[in-house]
């Protein structure tokens, strides 16, 4: 490589770049045709100082030019097996890395030297803001494994880096992909065996809860049973304790715990390190569990709903209308019971039907309604607005089907509109509890941001910089 451009790239000097290739067109062609070595673009990644902000300032720019004049320096290895992303977090330069990741959210995935992508090398050095943007621009990234089937989850948790882990546990809950938390590396570790092993009483803490603790390595062991083979200084009762609820399915937590909740600014690494309210895994569990049913279909909801509005019609009617119709005048019945005679007493509009007829009738017509009215509910897209309406809508049919019944129902059959009401204020409760599940669903009152993708109209909100960095470094120094 030319001294001068060497030089260039050292310094950042984008004009001295130009003069360079106004000489010799050529002069970055030889480069690229080497399958392994350091472009001007590793160069400019690895020198300078991180801790001056125009220095870093200087270099960003240039390494944009570069990538710009030559795209496959950003993906080219160095006899090292580094590209310019892997050496610019290895060595502290936060705004080269986020350079780069603007200009190709793909380079995050590109594999260096052990299979390692910049994400995994993120996970061990970077900040955790810094972190959270990768995973932000590059959702797919956190799907990749080095050669050792290792997820940046596994490497946060080796190099007892708990911050990327809280960051890395944070994303995967809310792009709903915690089943990675059960991957295993070579050796069939899953990152609680490596926990447990470690002794690393809070990351056990937070994975006890969401991950598989069954789950045997290569070897036949659980966590529980590394834990317990521990004879060493450092083993941690605490993490035995944890382990031993999780199986015996001990933890009960409440159903709403203080979460972290979005506010006009925040920091994205903040809102990942949070854990997700209670009431968010339950909803997760709860849309887990329906997923796989007919209601978890969008055109299985559809017909769900048509059939729901049928039945609701159909009982509905059959109260206006009930099978024998109605007394037309007020007086007496005389109704022959084997061979006794007895007198009932009747009044215009009651229902004709009586007996044990009746009271079987009633019954299967007030569950039918009551029943179809909730699945309507269920069925309906979730909405502040149209789910109030819905809900008001709806118990107020629930109560007028209860008092046109009460208006037709005999005396004796008393005990029958006690029961029809409970069945009511139940179906009433149900209604008001699928609604209001359905709009918290649908909010995000809980934080869930899109996170598996990134819009760029968004990025420049979520993405910080060096000097963020830098004051944030200097305040922890003090």
């Amino acid at each position: 490589m030319d001294d001068r451009l060497h030089g260039a790239a050292e310094r950042g000097d984008i004009e001295m770049l130009y003069i360079l290739l106004r000489e010799n067109p050529h002069i970055l062609d030889p480069i690229d045709m080497v399958p392994f070595v350091d472009t001007p673009l590793h160069i400019a990644a690895s020198s300078g100082d991180h801790k001056r902000a125009y220095s870093s300032h200087g270099r960003a720019e240039f390494i944009v030019e570069m990538a710009v004049l030559k795209p496959s320096f950003a993906r080219k290895l160095n006899p090292e097996g580094h590209t310019p992303m892997h050496l610019a977090l290895l060595n502290g330069h936060w705004k080269t890395v986020r350079a780069l990741m603007t200009l190709d959210a793909e380079l995050i995935r590109v594999r260096g030297r052990g299979g390692k992508t910049p994400l995994h090398v993120a996970a061990e050095v970077a900040p955790t803001e810094l972190l959270a943007e990768l995973l932000y621009v590059c959702p797919t990234s956190v799907e990749d494994v080095t050669a050792q089937w290792q997820t940046a989850v596994h490497i946060a948790v080796e190099a007892k880096n708990f911050e990327s882990f809280a960051v890395l546990l944070g994303w995967l809950f809310r792009v709903e992909r915690e089943n990675l938390l059960n991957w295993k590396d070579m050796d069939g570790n899953t990152t609680l065996h490596i926990a447990t092993r470690t002794n690393q009483i809070q990351v056990v803490k937070r994975l006890v809860k969401h991950i598989n603790d069954d789950i045997k390595n290569f070897i036949g062991e659980t966590a529980l049973a590394i834990h317990e083979k521990d004879n060493g200084l450092h083993r941690s009762e605490e993490i035995g304790r944890l382990l031993r609820e999780a199986k015996m399915g001990h933890f009960v937590f409440p159903l709403y715990r203080k979460g972290w909740y979005l506010t006009g600014k925040f920091r994205l690494g903040e809102y990942l390190r949070h854990e997700l309210p209670e009431l968010e895994l339950w909803k997760r569990r709860i849309k887990r569990t329906f997923g796989n049913t007919a209601i978890g279909n969008a055109r299985s909801r559809e017909v769900i709903v048509v059939i729901a509005i049928l039945v609701a019609t159909a009982t509905y009617q059959g109260i206006l209308n009930p099978p024998g119709g109605f007394w037309q005048d007020s007086g007496t019945t005389d109704m022959v019971v084997n061979i006794s005679s007895n007198t009932a007493e009747h009044s215009a509009g009651q229902m004709v039907m009586n007996g044990a007829s009746l009271s079987n009738y009633i019954l299967l017509n007030s569950i039918a309604f009551a029943v179809s009215v909730c699945l309507i509910i269920a069925c309906m897209p979730a909405d502040i607005l149209f789910g109030t309406y819905l809900m008001i809508t709806m118990t107020l049919l629930l109560y007028t089907y209860q008092y046109a019944l009460s208006s037709i129902l005999p005396p004796e059959h008393s005990q029958m509109e006690l029961r029809v009401e409970i069945y009511i204020v139940y179906a009433s409760i149900v209604a008001a509890a699928i609604v209001i599940f359905r709009i918290l669903s649908s909010q995000n009152s809980f934080a869930v941001l899109k996170l598996d993708t990134a819009e760029r109209g968004h990025r420049g909100q979520l993405v910080g910089s060096d000097e963020d960095e830098n004051r944030r470094s200097n305040q922890h120094g003090s």
